[in-house]
């Protein structure tokens, strides 16, 4: 008999609110499954970044629990908890902040203590997979977005975290570099990080994602695969994926595909 892996993250009857308001999330629970690409949806104030910041310990839940590997997300320190969970801001502003591009990705390898030379070998493979080592040198406030994303995810990558969460990974991005961190992203899933991304992108998220949570005022709604989207999400007012809807009312006694892979195979059956 075939074990089954224990999640990296498992979120258990969790419930937060700010102060004596009304409670921003209700009885939320889930599991993270180890090198699944997971999409956290829901439109703007679901209450989406208000979850990820209770996953990563920022913020602390009034009930319930938050385990990682297994362990009380309260029981672990704040270094344990900086080194294995790691975030991307939505707005990269709020991330980078060094003089140059090369101390902003270094920053918390130096406050560590991380040996200096796996640093250094690290950095080069690093900037390369990120397309950035021509910017080691300048100042990142000077860069586009998407440069600066990739410097943010650069200072991410070196610490070798166990889970990445994404708040918006496309925000502000134009569509060079949108195809540039969608390819990226490929890359880590296939690399086997385990990523969390948060976005209200349905055409983005449908492509990217293997497993997917719907957040809706503070609940989740749905929690399954890439079936989710046929019947559209409920959050967003039934829409569906663009692939979904060019098929719709014109196939209908097959499933429906939501990604362009998934388009492209039901024509070529279609033309058999």
């Amino acid at each position: 008999m075939v074990m089954k892996a224990e999640p990296i993250l498992q979120v258990e009857k969790l419930t937060f609110g700010y102060q004596e308001g009304e409670p921003v999330l209700r009885d939320i629970s889930f599991s993270l499954e180890t090198n699944q690409p997971t999409v956290l949806l829901g439109p703007n104030g679901a209450g989406k970044s208000t979850l990820m910041f209770n996953l990563l310990g920022l913020y602390k839940p009034g009930a319930g629990e938050i385990f990682f590997q297994g362990q009380s997300l309260e029981s672990l320190g704040e270094e344990t908890l900086r080194q294995k969970l790691a975030y991307i801001f939505q707005n990269p502003d709020d991330q980078v902040f060094a003089p140059t591009v090369r101390e902003d990705i270094l920053f918390g390898p130096l406050q560590f203590g991380m040996d200096s030379q796996l640093t250094t070998d690290r950095l080069t493979g690093i900037v390369e997979q990120l397309q950035i080592s021509h910017l080691l040198e300048r100042n990142p406030r000077h860069l586009s977005y998407g440069e600066k994303r990739r410097v943010a995810l650069a200072g991410v990558l070196i610490m070798e975290p166990e889970i990445i969460f994404f708040d918006e990974p496309l925000a502000f991005l134009d569509p060079p570099g949108r195809k540039l961190f969608i390819e990226i992203l490929a890359q880590l899933k296939r690399e086997g990080k385990s990523l969390f991304v948060a976005t209200h992108d349905l055409n983005f998220a449908a492509e990217w994602g293997e497993r997917f949570l719907v957040l809706h005022d503070g609940e989740i709604l749905s929690n399954g695969d890439r079936r989710l989207f046929q019947k559209g999400i409920e959050a967003f007012g039934e829409i569906k994926p663009l692939v979904t809807q060019i098929f719709e009312g014109y196939v209908k006694t097959v499933e429906l595909p939501v990604t362009v892979a998934g388009g492209r195979e039901l024509i070529a059956k279609l033309q058999s």
